[in-house]
């Protein structure tokens, strides 16, 4: 059995930069030859767009050479209450606890969106575990993806699940969704496979760099990532010490250029101390930047140079008798991190401005 995995689509949300990803996927599930595409939930935003959408997808799944499996996630289990109909290629695996679909050689178990997966539905999905079973849910691991990996989710923690609960249950391949930053893997206590693809498409800040899915082939147990040519958000942070202002500028034009700039949203934060005047370094930062949106909080030396606080440290180093038992092997060393470290809270606002 041969998988595109997918989850967090969101149809509805963000207009057509959805609707590209959808089909980003369906062409990327056509190449890869796969038996099924599968979303691990949240294929809809909200009941209303897949409402909305439901005549307009009919033609996307429509004569496939592949199924496209879905289980509901937090936001679309409303979707598929009533009878509906989204193509001859689409089905949700829907009916609680468990839905089974066969695929190719092998089964797809999926569980419809629930709060906790529970002692019966367990004990249902243990006894359905075997070689070619792959297990598809929409649920956060471990309640333990930092704050703001799941989006703007205002359910951070749905279906919370523990690894060795999964383990337990004895699934060669778990398939989910909810997580939306990246794509992440995590090894089972059974020696299967948990894997959240990460949303096909970047909806907000907290969904950085280009997106993928995931082909799983159960045959020979392998996994491969495959990028997809969809909208992304990305994001450049760094910060500057005096005597690497220049530096930082050629990483942020070779960053910029390794982007694809027409299909992505670009953001470069830059904070800390430049041996350069404010405003040349300011007007070379945007230059490298290109259309990238510029968040410059950098200070001149100046700023720290003149600053009360780098006077009194300096004369009390200056006054030290150091000797090899002070442990103070570089002045300079000292007073280069004295500067670095009060840019920093100068550009914090942890420091005010002498």
């Amino acid at each position: 059995m041969r998988l595109l995995h997918t989850a967090d689509l969101h149809l509805g949300r963000d207009g057509e930069r959805s609707l590209a990803a959808l089909d980003a996927l369906l062409a990327a599930a056509e190449r890869e030859a796969v038996d099924a595409l599968t979303v691990g939930g949240d294929c809809f935003d909200a009941a209303a767009d897949a409402d909305e959408l439901r005549p307009e997808l009919r033609e996307r799944f429509t004569d496939n050479d592949f199924d496209v499996l879905v289980v509901p996630g937090n936001h679309d289990a409303a979707v598929f209450d009533g009878n509906v109909e989204f193509g001859p290629d689409f089905r949700a695996l829907s009916t609680d606890p468990v839905e089974v679909a066969t695929v190719g050689d092998g089964e797809v178990v999926g569980v419809p969106s629930c709060e906790r997966l529970g002692e019966e539905r367990f004990f249902d999905l243990r006894e359905r575990a075997h070689d070619e079973a792959v297990l598809l849910l929409h649920c956060t691991l471990d309640a333990g993806f930092g704050t703001g990996a799941t989006g703007d989710e205002a359910e951070p923690t749905h279906c919370p699940v523990q690894t060795e609960t999964l383990g337990e249950l004895g699934y060669e391949f778990v398939l989910a969704g909810h997580v939306h930053s990246e794509l992440y893997q995590r090894k089972l206590p059974n020696g299967g496979l948990f894997i959240y693809p990460g949303s096909p498409v970047s909806h907000s800040w907290a969904e950085l760099g280009r997106r993928h899915a995931v082909v799983v082939d159960t045959d020979d147990a392998n996994v491969q990532p495959v990028a997809l040519d969809t909208f992304y958000r990305d994001r450049f942070s760094a910060t500057v010490s005096p005597g690497d202002g220049y530096d930082v500028i050629e990483r942020v034009e070779g960053w910029v250029d390794g982007q694809e700039t027409d299909r992505s949203d670009l953001e470069v934060r830059v904070d800390g101390c430049t041996e350069l005047d404010e405003s040349t370094f300011d007007e070379r930062l945007h230059a490298a930047a290109g259309p990238a949106t510029v968040v410059n909080e950098t200070r001149g030396v100046a700023a720290v140079l003149d600053h009360p606080i780098y006077a009194d440290f300096t004369d009390r180093l200056d006054d030290l008798d150091l000797d090899e038992f002070d442990r103070v092997d570089d002045p300079d060393a000292v007073e280069k991190r004295l500067v670095e470290t009060l840019a920093e809270l100068l550009a914090a606002g942890e420091v005010t401005h002498a």
